[in-house]
C-alpha cells in the first residue's frame, strides 16, 4: 500500500465531524527524503502554540548537543548550575534525570500558576522527593524548567537565542520561536496564529501567547525549556528531518551542513534506562524513553512503528512521530484545545495513534 494523501484528508475530515479539531495541518517525511504537507481548515505555515513539543524544540535537542560537544555530561549535578535547588536528593539529582522525567516530582504546575514566577521557582527548588532520583519514570514539567535553566546558565544565552543560532536560522525555522506577536525578528501577524483556547484562568482568547499557564508565569522571567514555542508545520519538518539525518541538513544555497553533532539520532531512539550513560543510574520503573524524546509509545505512535521511533505530544493537540527505521515522520498541529480543553487527551492519542499507524503502515 503506498502513501495516499486522500487517506489522511479523510481522517482529517472524520475528526473535524466528531469534534475532536476543526483547524490541523499534518506533515510527513518520506523514506525518500521529500516532504509532503497537507493543510486542513488553515494555511499550511499557519502558527501553532506547540505545548510540549518545546521540552525537544529546542530545549532537550540542545541539552544532548552540548553534551555531545563536551559541554555538558548526563552525569553533570544539577546543583552545578542551580544552586538554589534545596530539595532532598539534591546531591544526587542529575542531567540525566532531567532528560529521562525520572524525578520524583508529584506536582501538576498547573497548581502553582496563581504564584508570582519566583514562588514557582521556589516550589521546585524546595520540594521534597518521596522517592530517589531515577527510582521511577515521571514526565512532567519541572524537569524540562530545571532543564532549560541550566542551559540559560550554561550559555549566558535564554533558549530564544540558543535556538534561533543553532536550530532555527541554520535551518531556516523562520516562524519557529517564543513571543510571535512581539519578538523584535520576524514578528508574526495575528492572522496567522491559530488561536489556542478561550482561558477561563486568563478570561480571554489565547491566541500569539503561551498556553501553559505556568509557563506563561514563568516567562516574566525568562522563557522556559517545558512549554512556550510557537511554530509551524513546514519549520518542524525541517528539524525533525535533521535529527532523522544524525544532524545534518541542507540549507538554502543546497549546501550540506552540520546542525547538531554526529550521534544525536542515537541519542533519541535507544531506551536511556538500557544504556551505559552512566553506572551512578538504576532502571526507571515504567522507563522507556530516550533522552529527551518519548519512545515507542503505542499510546499516540500507533502499532506500526519500529521499537526505535521517537517523538513528542503537546497540550494543544501538537504531536511528533519519527521511524529512524523507515527514515520517515509525521508531525500534526491542531487546535485540539479550541475553543476549550478536553478532560484528558485521549481522543487527540485515538487519532495520533491512528494517523501514524495510516502513515507507517503505508510506506
Amino acid at each position: 500500500m503506498a502513501f495516499s494523501e486522500n487517506n489522511i484528508e479523510r481522517l482529517l475530515e472524520q475528526a473535524e465531524a466528531a469534534d475532536v479539531f476543526h483547524k490541523a495541518v499534518v506533515g510527513f517525511i518520506l523514506p525518500d527524503g521529500s516532504t509532503r504537507i497537507i493543510p486542513f481548515n488553515t494555511p499550511e505555515d499557519t502558527v501553532f502554540d506547540i505545548a510540549s513539543l518545546t521540552k525537544v524544540c529546542p530545549t532537550s535537542t540542545l541539552a544532548l548537543s552540548y553534551i555531545l560537544e563536551g559541554k555538558l555530561s548526563v552525569d553533570t549535578k544539577v546543583i552545578d548550575y542551580i544552586p538554589e535547588l534545596q530539595t532532598n536528593y539534591r546531591e544526587d539529582v542529575r542531567i540525566f534525570h532531567l532528560l529521562t522525567h525520572s524525578l520524583d516530582y508529584r506536582v501538576p504546575m498547573k497548581t502553582l500558576r496563581t504564584l508570582p514566577p519566583e514562588g514557582i521557582l521556589d516550589a521546585l527548588f524546595t520540594y521534597q522527593f518521596e522517592k530517589a532520583p531515577g527510582a521511577d519514570f515521571n514526565y512532567g514539567n519541572p524537569a524540562s524548567v530545571l532543564l532549560g535553566m541550566i542551559l540559560q546558565r550554561l550559555t549566558g544565552k535564554d533558549l530564544q537565542q540558543q535556538g534561533r543560532e543553532r536550530f532555527f536560522e541554520p535551518l531556516g525555522m523562520s516562524r519557529s520561536g517564543w513571543d510571535p506577536l512581539t519578538r523584535d525578528w520576524n514578528p508574526i501577524p495575528p492572522n496567522e496564529i491559530s488561536p489556542t483556547e478561550i482561558c477561563e484562568f486568563r478570561g480571554r482568547e489565547i491566541q500569539g501567547e503561551i498556553h501553559d499557564e505556568s509557563a506563561w508565569v514563568l516567562r516574566k522571567l525568562f522563557p522556559v525549556g517545558s512549554a512556550g514555542m510557537f511554530s509551524c508545520v513546514p519549520d518542524l519538518l525541517k528539524f525533525v528531518k535533521m535529527v532523522l539525518n544524525d544532524g545534518t541538513a541542507v540549507n538554502d544555497a543546497g549546501e550540506k551542513i552540520r546542525v547538531a553533532p554526529a550521534g544525536i539520532l542515537k541519542m533519541v531512539s535507544e531506551n536511556a534506562f538500557l544504556q551505559p550513560q552512566s553506572r551512578a543510574f538504576s532502571t526507571a520503573q515504567g522507563a522507556c524513553t530516550a533522552l529527551g524524546w518519548e519512545l515507542n509509545s503505542e499510546k499516540f505512535m500507533g502499532t506500526r512503528v519500529s521499537p526505535h521511533a521517537f517523538g513528542k505530544t503537546g497540550f494543544t493537540g501538537a504531536s511528533i512521530v519519527a521511524d529512524p527505521s523507515k527514515g520517515a515522520a509525521a508531525v500534526l498541529l491542531s487546535n485540539f484545545t479550541y475553543p476549550h480543553r478536553e478532560k484528558n487527551a485521549d481522543r487527540i492519542h485515538a487519532f495520533r495513534a491512528l494517523l501514524s499507524d495510516t502513515f507507517f503502515g503505508s510506506i
